[in-house]
């Protein structure tokens, strides 16, 4: 099936070896910037594509020729979630977007700054009292990324933990009925949210846009705003912060140099979203018309995913592929590319800016606590189980 190509496949393609491409998205970086996963012919022929060339990924974002709505079947769906950023198309995409993006202006990012630094601290206290091993999946990626979310989103402290619960047992629960009850439990607690601030609409994201824009947008696309924001932010977030403890075990002698030296490294988170890139890829996009990508035709009907991993990792295994928190400059795709480029960048690089070298500093000898013992990973997006560190 056609879904199957496009979904399951893409994602079978993506499990890594650790940090690295697995052997099957090697193997199709092997063949190019852009190759075929297979066909379906049901009426018409239609192709899956993956491409991995950075340019390739960049040209394939930035088009008006592709759909990023939800694709069942190999066709668009037409159906876009209300308030999720990333399902919908122009001119859409571009009225939901202008209304959503105040609350990331830089001067309300620098005011939310020390309120970041303070969670980070009080996480890191937390770990600290504790004593090593800490699963640092749960204590550190989880509890920094969704207390720091929930905050810039306005939801109050009594309720995080529940809604964080709920947030990772939709995404992590093993059966489809638990999955579902979870993320209607997640949507109905948002959809309360946004009830209770258009009646007093405080400075926070949901504050900022009712107040500015609140005859603009529809309460289903706020509380879908909301909660395509808090699944980026609790979930994606996490991941990049258990990945950067990880990496942190992996390679003490780069860290040090941030903990010791951070002037000399000004670049370093660059390469920790290049490196790590924990979203390997997006969601597949469907050609409204024929279109030349890497010198292969896609054409109208086809689809493509884009594999930022690929992107990311092209070079991989020559050593100029290698991690070095001292190279200059990383291009990489990590947040995405063109119009759907990663709305909350400026919200999760704060918090990337304030939680990894306060981790480097506090715990300079973080090491894993049982070294003989393989990590367990799950299926992409990155996602590693549990991670015992010590100190």
């Amino acid at each position: 099936m056609f879904e199957e190509l496009n979904v399951v496949k893409g994602l079978e393609i993506h499990r890594r070896n650790r940090f690295d491409p697995g052997a099957e998205l090697l193997s199709l970086m092997a063949e190019g910037p852009i190759s075929a996963l297979g066909t379906e012919e049901d009426g018409e022929r239609r192709t899956a594509w993956l491409a991995t060339g950075y340019d390739e990924v960049r040209q394939v974002l930035s088009s008006d020729k592709f759909s990023a709505r939800l694709i069942y079947g190999g066709t668009a769906a037409g159906i876009a979630w209300p308030g999720f950023l990333t399902h919908y198309d122009p001119p859409d995409h571009t009225r939901l977007r202008r209304l959503v993006t105040p609350p990331f202006a830089i001067r309300r990012m620098q005011g939310f700054r020390p309120e970041v630094r303070q969670i980070v601290e009080d996480t890191l206290d937390t770990i600290e009292d504790m004593g090593g091993p800490a699963d640092f999946v749960p204590q550190f990626g989880w509890a920094i990324a969704t207390t720091a979310t929930c905050d810039f989103l306005g939801i109050p402290r009594d309720d995080q933990a529940d809604l964080s619960r709920t947030l990772h047992a939709s995404r992590t629960e093993r059966t489809d009925k638990r999955r579902n009850t979870a993320g209607n439990k997640y949507m109905q607690y948002m959809n309360k949210a946004v009830a209770r601030v258009r009646r007093d609409p405080g400075d926070d994201l949901f504050g900022v846009v009712v107040r500015e824009h609140g005859d603009e947008i529809t309460d289903a696309e706020l509380a879908g705003v909301a909660a395509f924001i808090m699944g980026a932010g609790g979930d994606q977030v996490a991941r990049f912060l258990a990945a950067g403890a990880l990496l942190m075990a992996d390679f003490p002698e780069q860290f040090d140099i941030l903990r010791d030296r951070p002037d000399t490294v000004p670049d370093w988170l660059e390469e920790l979203n290049r490196y790590l890139t924990t979203d390997e890829k997006l969601h597949p996009r469907i050609a409204k018309e024929d279109v030349t990508i890497g010198g292969r035709l896609i054409k109208a009907g086809d689809t493509v995913t884009c594999s930022l991993l690929g992107a990311n990792r092209a070079n991989f295994p020559a050593p100029e592929d290698e991690f070095d928190i001292t190279r200059e400059k990383s291009p990489h795709v990590s947040f995405g590319h063109g119009i759907h480029h990663c709305l909350g960048r400026p919200l999760a690089e704060m918090v990337f800016r304030e939680a990894i070298p306060a981790l480097a500093r506090r715990f300079p000898k973080l090491r894993l606590a049982e070294p003989e013992r393989k990590l367990k990973f799950g299926p992409p997006p990155f996602d590693v189980e549990a991670l015992l560190l010590d100190w």
